[in-house]
This record gives C-alpha cells, structure tokens and sequence, in this order.
C-alpha cells in the first residue's frame, strides 16, 4: 500500500481518493463495503511526534498525568485519549549475546505488575525478564539473552544459583557481602543476647570493609575459631515438649537462630563466593572495578524504578510494565531513539489495527463444520432442553 494513502479510522481498512471538500481538501472513503467512512486527511505526524515525546516524558519520569497536561494546556482526559496508541508500542529487549563482561549484577525487584528481574553491568542495563517470581526458569530466560561473563554478582536465591550452574558454567559467583550482613542481622537481630550471637555479628559486620587477600584470610581464620570456640554451644540439643513431639522427631536445637547464621557464613566461604572480587582473572579486562556488592543495580536501577511505580501507583499490569521497560531502555548501553521505535510502528497504530481485526470478527456465529457453538444467545429458546429449567411448584 502507498505511504501516502491512511487506514480507514474506524475498520483500519484501505481507504481511496473520493472527491474534495468544500476547500478542496481530499476526501477518503473506506473501500470496505461494510463501512464506507469518509474522512480527510491530516498531518497527524507532528501531532504524534510531540505527544510521543510528552508520553515518554511522563512514563520515564515521576511528574503525574494532569501536571503534563497543564504544560500542554490541554485537559487530562484528552492527554490521556492521546496517549492510548503509545502503550501497545514494544520496547526493544534484546540483550547482549556476544559482548562478554567482566562482572554482571543480577537481581529481582517486586513491582504491582510482577517481578521485574535485571541484568546490569556497572554502567548500564543489559536486559530484563519479567515473571511471577525469582525461580531457576524465569532467571534462565534472563541469562539465556547474555554472554556468559567472568564474574556474576546475586543477593542470594537458589533459583538463581540453579541458573547459573545451567546457563553459565565457568563464571565465577560473588555473594553481596550486603545482602550476607543482612542475612546474619535477621537471625541474630541487630542486638544479639549472647555471646556467640554478638560475635557472628560483630564478624558479619566486617565483611564490607576487607579489601586484600590477607584480611579475607584472616576473617576465615575468625570464623574458623569461632566454630571451635562456640562448637559445644551450637550443638546443644533441647527435648522437643510432649505437644510438639512426633515420632521421628524428639529432639531439636537449643540456638537455632546463631546456628543458622554461622552455617550461612560458612556455607558461603566453603562456595568460594565471598571474596571472589579480590582474585579477578588474568584475562579481566578491568580487575581494578571488581566490586563486592549489587549497590550499583539496587540504588541505581531499582531505586528509581521503585519511585516511579510510587508516582504512577494508578498505573497497574500490562500499562506498568510498560513504563518500567521504558526507563529500562533509557539506561541500556546504547539505546535506540524512542521517537524511532514509535514511528516504525506507527506510533503504535498497528498494534491498534491487528485488535480492531480481532474485534470485527463476529465470534457470535455458530460454526456447523466445526461444531463450535456461537457465543452468546440472543433469543430464548422454544424447543425442548433437557436441563433444570424453570422451578415449579412451592419451595420446601
């Protein structure tokens, strides 16, 4: 079809030449015999650029839907029927197949329209996956978009551990130091009453501030004494109460909450996925930028995206997901230009045009070849039907 003939505004159908207005105009029919619309033409395409432009303005940013229309001097409604089209626009979500990084920060982040989960390297986003939580087959999805890099850095999560051993085999894993203290925080509380909880938590505090070999060494020689010392402690054992007993089960653990955090820690030193940022590969690239914790996609992606959903909290589902993608294609590395996205699909007209298709198809018919019964009715019937029909006679 020429560039220069429009899509009928009602159908989307073809349209043809009929005639002029009054002011010689050029007046356009549908060729659907079905609807025969006519209209004339405009130059839609500056209008649709600048309300894109306000549109993208609005979803990457916190100002709210009515302080935009008052800059425009139009009523909200009307910017809100303007920038209908726009939300069926695809954000570009490609990822990076063949760049191999140094170091890649994966994390999750919940949002009203689900669980948004990232992958960002120290500058920039790389790609993201939304799904109803952070399980082995949603991080797969995610990884699978990316280059196997030297290093990932996660906050936890055997879903994301799984993923990584089956997507990327040979890159190394670094635990957030952060998110360890935290881990240690919730089982001993930031006022441990014992003398074993005081010391897991005072060693745990310590692991954000070594930055060589030898500190890292000497810290696994404290955590190794304090199993020694405290061994006898976390290995008492209490008589389950006759209430709460079951046959296979009689006794339990006297400090569970200490022993938990001691074997996290442990846990993690014996993985080797502490202080992996302190023994970067020969072949890193900048071994200098290894870092130890996830700050950089915490505070500087999922913060923002955590203040834009506040902003826009009326905003839920399939619209909200939109905006987040939006600003995440803003901070990838080298992001295509919004207003070209919106013009290579018609700023989002034939996105429109394939639901008007859907919506015209007259669903309503039975169909006898197939058997497929219409889908509603729009008569009562008069022949019989062996079903509970009309209730007769007194209620008992």
């Amino acid at each position: 079809m020429a560039k220069n003939r429009p899509r009928c505004p009602v159908c989307a159908g073809h349209m043809k030449k009929n005639g002029t207005t009054s002011k010689g105009t050029t007046r356009w029919r549908c060729t659907n015999p079905n609807c025969g619309s006519s209209t004339t033409r405009t130059r839609t395409d500056l209008t649709q650029t600048s309300d894109f432009t306000a549109f993208h303005s609005y979803v990457t940013g916190t100002a709210t839907l009515a302080h935009v229309a008052k800059q425009r001097d139009i009523s909200r409604w009307t910017l809100t029927r303007r920038f209908a089209p726009f939300w069926l626009i695809d954000v570009p979500n490609t990822g990076q197949p063949h760049r191999v990084y140094d170091q890649i920060f994966i994390d999750g982040t919940y949002t009203a329209a689900g669980c948004l989960l990232i992958a960002a390297s120290h500058d920039h986003v790389i790609a993201w996956h939304w799904a109803q939580r952070e399980t082995a087959h949603a991080y797969t999805q995610l990884l699978s978009m990316i280059a196997e890099p030297l290093c990932v850095v996660l906050d936890g999560g055997q879903g994301a551990y799984t993923a990584i051993k089956a997507c990327w085999p040979n890159a190394l894993i670094q635990r957030c130091l952060v998110h360890a203290q935290r881990v240690i925080r919730r089982y001993t509380t930031s006022r441990p009453r014992t003398d074993a909880g005081k010391a897991i938590y005072a060693l745990a505090l310590t692991l954000t501030q070594i930055t060589t070999l030898d500190q890292a060494r000497e810290w696994t020689l404290r955590l190794h004494d304090f199993g020694q010392v405290f061994a006898s402690f976390l290995n008492e054992k209490t008589r389950i109460p006759p209430q709460r007993r079951t046959l296979n089960k009689q006794w339990e653990w006297t400090h569970p909450r200490v022993r938990k955090a001691y074997n996290s820690l442990l846990h993690l030193t014996r993985n080797n996925w502490l202080f992996t940022y302190l023994q970067p590969p020969e072949h890193a690239l900048e071994p200098q930028r290894w870092v130890s914790t996830t700050n950089s996609l915490e505070g500087g992606i999922n913060a923002q995206l955590k203040r834009i959903a506040d902003a826009h909290r009326g905003r839920s589902g399939e619209r909200q997901r939109k905006m987040l993608e939006w600003y995440l294609h803003t901070k990838t590395h080298m992001p295509d230009d919004p207003l070209r996205i919106a013009r290579q699909c018609n700023f989002g007209q034939d996105p429109l045009a394939k639901v008007n298709d859907l919506v015209l198809e007259d669903h309503n018919d039975a169909d006898l070849e197939t058997g497929r019964p219409a889908l509603y009715d729009n008569a009562i019937p008069t022949e019989y039907e062996h079903s509970i029909g009309i209730r007769k006679g007194p209620l008992k």
